[in-house]
């Protein structure tokens, strides 16, 4: 069985009001909301411990990611009859 890609499209969103960049997918003709990396300003009280840079960058490679990740194997039991 040859791999299956499972995304095909993937983008990364900079959202400036809530200060995160979005990785998004796209299924069929829907983009989905897949995870956020947000940021912190301010370095004397950090909640989400990376600077906007490193975000930008964590969210690239998790899009990187999501463009290698194959299906290897599938299995089920339509036809068992239950």
């Amino acid at each position: 069985m040859k791999p299956k890609i499972l995304y095909k499209t993937v983008k990364v969103v900079y959202d400036a009001h809530s200060k995160s960049y979005d990785v998004y997918y796209r299924n069929w003709f829907f983009w989905k909301c897949d995870k956020c990396y947000r940021y912190d300003e301010n370095p004397k009280y950090p909640i989400h411990y990376c600077d906007q840079e490193e975000a930008k960058k964590r969210a690239i490679a998790y899009a990187d990611s999501l463009l290698k990740t194959v299906e290897i194997y599938r299995k089920s039991n339509v036809f068992v009859g239950y």
